[in-house]
């Protein structure tokens, strides 16, 4: 193993004392890796150096968002260096006329998506861990959402990137148009957990706040009524913006940490909410009922 030295980057941006590595261990998830060093890159230069210093001492590298992720996708199980982007979270640009923008990918989801609303849309792919996790790491995972069986996942919303490849090159694909005259090199990276390119920014789409948001829940008997019910919203060709289901140990314990007062006594419960205009709420309702 080659020795790691602060003196190869800027101090402020190498991690190697042992006790802080512990930190980055884990992700959300059981995976566990010892890393040799952290590495916190501020530009897409930053990155192309690190990859490259990587690749001549024969390292591995790992991408790291939030550290939200359950798949182990930001853990060092073999050592090496984690490249972590949790600095490069600067919203380049929204734009309401073009409907798209252009991040780094350290901006956290709910910052993202605040931004957006101000400007009366939304940035439409949101992990439950979307109060902190960040656009690279749904980028790499392909991640979706409470609201990805209507509008799509994270790939959907992606239009082009900046990304740094294994040799150190920086490359952009696509753009802020939606369907750029070229191949889709963009989608390929997207969900590839950083096996393919490390992305240190993003183009991406948003889309329009819903004018009217109705949200109800039905309590059912057993699991298999619950799961019976989505396959006949489904197959009736209803398509409302969120269809969640729970059994009763997840509402158990939901409502044992936030007393929301979720129907605990039922076997299962789905959440169903309907968007569009406020006139087409209840008809959408009962079509579901």
């Amino acid at each position: 193993m080659h020795t790691l030295s602060a003196s190869s980057f800027a101090p402020h941006q190498l991690v190697t004392d042992p006790a802080e590595l512990v930190t980055f261990e884990i992700d959300a998830g059981f995976d566990r890796g010892k890393p040799d060093a952290v590495f916190y890159p501020e530009s897409a230069a930053d990155v192309s150096k690190v990859v490259q210093w990587a690749r001549a001492n024969g390292l591995p590298i790992v991408a790291r968002g939030a550290g939200t992720g359950l798949s182990g996708g930001a853990v060092a199980e073999r050592g090496g260096v984690i490249v972590e982007f949790a600095r490069m979270k600067r919203i380049v640009e929204l734009n309401p006329i073009g409907r798209n923008g252009v991040v780094q990918t350290g901006v956290v989801n709910l910052v993202l998506d605040a931004a957006a609303r101000q400007l009366g849309f939304y940035y439409s792919p949101d992990p439950s861990s979307g109060r902190s996790s960040v656009i690279g790491g749904n980028l790499g995972e392909n991640a979706g959402g409470p609201h990805c069986f209507k509008y799509g996942v994270t790939t959907n919303y992606i239009t082009g990137v900046e990304a740094i490849l294994a040799g150190g090159s920086v490359i952009r694909t696509g753009g802020q148009a939606y369907d750029y005259p070229e191949l889709d090199l963009t989608g390929l990276i997207v969900g590839s957990e950083g096996t393919l390119a490390l992305v240190s920014e993003a183009a991406i789409r948003l889309i329009r706040n819903p004018p009217a948001v109705k949200t109800m829940m039905v309590s059912f008997a057993s699991d298999e009524v619950a799961g019976a019910a989505v396959s006949a919203i489904i197959a009736a060709g209803l398509v409302p913006a969120t269809l969640e289901m729970m059994d009763q140990k997840v509402m158990g314990m939901i409502e044992a940490y936030v007393q929301v007062g979720l129907p605990v006594a039922a076997q299962a419960a789905l959440i169903v909410e309907v968007d569009g205009y406020a006139e087409s709420l209840d008809s959408q309702v009962e079509e579901i009922a």
